[in-house]
């Protein structure tokens, strides 16, 4: 899965301010000369979304600076426009528009768990429960690979992919080390794995949770459903990977002897200061993990969004931890939490402006061609894309462009998502989740292991990452696009309720 951060250990390149000036300047005149002289509003605002995401893909400014800056044009020439008004009147208060826009859910589940998940990590629990698990595989290669993938598909459940891969990395190559082994398959693997990881809950990555809560989709039904899959995909990719980089087991008894001696020597409790902390920071981390899967069933608490559990568990830490409260906020992911912002104020100016109604009218024909090809069209061309971009804008718009068609189900026109609406949502967030294995900027957690690597000093080039993504995309797709279909078959996969949609948020057609 790509995430929209710039966490990562190698050097970050900079803008050029005078070439961002100059380009925000040209779309500026440019859109605002068109719209001077009537020409569709959609189309000029469409060149503006194009631009934008264009630059996105591009990567060469700062995710949050280039969405905000797109927001902020939009904005300024849609309310010349009188396309969207400055604000509304809300018992008594002042609401502008652009606030209404953002997706303030989606902002505090960030918000919540960057700050619990940081806390927890200073306990040392997540090394302890890395170290316990390395211990388990004695030191086998195989072994090895199934504990640090199994372990990275944990992380990536409840951690942000970066921060997955950072941890599980940086052990990865003391490993490595200690047992003379090449830490490059392992990486590899454990970047592919974060996006199977990404993939298995609610809250996951941030894909799932914009489409996930578009769709109206629970915590616990979204584990029942990605689960099983991601078993499978676990198994698949396991043995795939093991034939693409041959891994082997060890077979004699000498070998087996020293690798287990190795791993012995490891201490899980050498990062954990604090025991009171550590047992603590348990207690609360699986008492997170409960309150987001029975979110719906827990009395006042399911009468509010899923950042409410986030934000108690990252009060609760705050509480047992006494430390500097500020060095902990230091630590949110603001540039993703900016990023957000202006991806959902620039999305909102969209709809207001009919781009995403004209986007779904393009997509009808292919999307509405048949309870198989309109799901298999929408989950291999946004996994296609997902590998080319960053998955987080491309998700956002697929999402508000299949709100867009929930909030027409009753429309003749539209019966056809009545029929299998819920395989396209369900489409998206597989395709979306898996894409960003096909190339190695796809995904953020890849890129990041590329860079452990080169630090290592082992050099993965474009076109060998692509040769090793491309066939475990493959194989992932083809089992994602046999898994839905077969659980939409025993029931697992059932018809979203339109009522549970947040039509609010989606473009009028």
């Amino acid at each position: 899965m790509s995430e929209a951060t710039e966490s990562a250990p190698y050097k970050k390149k900079l803008h050029n301010p005078l070439h961002v000036t100059i380009v925000a300047v040209l779309v500026t005149g440019l859109c605002a000369f068109l719209l001077h002289n009537d020409t569709e509003q959609k189309y000029v605002f469409g060149i503006l979304l194009a631009v934008t995401l264009g630059m996105l893909a591009l990567e060469k400014i700062n995710k949050a600076i280039l969405v905000l800056l797109g927001a902020g044009i939009a904005l300024l020439l849609a309310t010349w426009k009188g396309i969207i008004i400055g604000g509304e009147m809300h018992d008594g208060h002042y609401l502008p528009t652009y606030i209404q826009m953002v997706d303030w859910g989606t902002i505090g589940i960030i918000i919540g768990s960057t700050i619990f998940v940081e806390l927890i990590s200073r306990s040392g629990l997540f090394a302890w429960i890395s170290v316990k698990i390395l211990k388990v595989s004695k030191g086998d290669p195989f072994k090895l690979l199934i504990c640090f993938s199994g372990l990275t598909v944990v992380f990536s459940a409840f951690l942000n992919n970066v921060t997955a891969m950072i941890i599980v990395g940086s052990l990865t190559i003391v490993a490595c080390k200690k047992l003379k082994l090449s830490a490059m398959p392992f990486l590899l693997a454990e970047g592919i794995y974060t996006n199977i990881g990404g993939l298995l809950t609610l809250i996951s990555s941030i894909p799932n949770i914009i489409v996930g809560t578009a769709a109206g989709i629970g915590y616990t039904q979204f584990l029942f459903v990605a689960g099983p899959y991601c078993i499978i995909a676990f198994v698949a990719t396991l043995y795939l990977v093991r034939w693409l980089f041959k891994i082997k087991p060890l077979t004699d008894d000498t070998s087996k002897a020293e690798a287990n001696a190795m791993v012995d020597a490891f201490d899980e409790w050498e990062t954990v200061k604090d025991r009171r902390f550590f047992y603590l920071s348990a207690i609360v981390l699986g008492s997170i993990i409960l309150g987001f899967a029975l979110h719906s069933s827990i009395p006042v608490l399911k009468d509010m969004g899923l950042e409410v559990v986030a934000l108690i568990g990252a009060t609760v830490m705050l509480v047992i931890y006494p430390t500097d409260v500020e060095g902990v906020l230091n630590e949110v992911e603001w540039t993703l939490v900016l990023f957000f912002i202006g991806l959902f104020a620039l999305l909102g100016v969209m709809g207001k402006a009919d781009v995403l109604a004209m986007i779904g009218e393009w997509l009808q024909s292919p999307l509405s061609s048949g309870s198989y090809s309109g799901p298999i069209a929408m989950m291999w061309s946004s996994a296609f894309f997902s590998g080319l971009t960053d998955n987080i804008p491309l998700a956002a718009v697929l999402a508000k462009v299949l709100g867009g068609f929930q909030a027409e189900i009753l429309n003749p026109e539209y019966t056809w998502f009545a029929d299998y609406g819920h395989m396209l949502w369900w489409a998206l967030i597989f395709g979306a989740g898996l894409g960003g294995n096909f190339t190695p900027i796809g995904s953020a957690s890849t890129v990041v292991a590329i860079g452990i690597l080169k630090k290592e000093g082992h050099n993965i080039t474009f076109m060998q990452y692509v040769k090793i993504g491309a066939i475990v995309v493959l194989v992932q797709l083809a089992l994602a696009t046999g898994y839905l279909f077969g659980a939409e078959k025993i029931g697992l996969i059932k018809k979203l309720d339109p009522s549970k949609v947040k039509i609010e948020q989606t473009p009028e057609h």
